[in-house]
């Protein structure tokens, strides 16, 4: 029996790709998403991003990648996680991590958040 290592990730989505449909009628949808943290490093403040690829296959994901999720949204995601290793155009070898989702939701405390802002904004005069 083999086990996979779970992983919940809360992550913006940077690209989003078309799904895509096998001849046996089963589809793939991917996207790319964004991990950033920042932190003091020698007394200047330092911000690293890790990338993930995100694959899913059920139904109900692949139709919130193709109608509900955009570039930007911050979303809360959880799935497999499986590393990758590739031959880049360059001949270096590439390493990639990949999430296979069981679970994807919009952070909705930073959607609301978004939201009241853009909200506050509007209520205020111009001057």
């Amino acid at each position: 029996m083999s086990t996979a290592a779970f992983t919940t990730l809360v992550a913006n989505v940077g690209r989003i790709n078309a799904t895509r449909t096998f001849n046996d009628d089963r589809q793939l949808a991917s996207f790319s998403v964004a991990v950033s943290r920042r932190f003091r490093s020698k007394g200047e403040q330092v911000e690293e991003t890790d990338w993930y690829e995100i694959k899913a296959n059920a139904p109900h994901l692949i139709t919130m990648v193709e109608q509900h999720i955009k570039k930007g949204d911050q979303l809360i995601i959880t799935g497999a996680q499986s590393h990758r290793t590739y031959e880049k155009t360059d001949g270096s070898n590439g390493f990639s991590v990949e999430i296979f989702a069981h679970d994807v939701r919009f952070n909705i405390s930073k959607k609301a958040d978004s939201q009241a802002a853009s909200e506050a904004d509007q209520d205020e005069p111009a001057f």
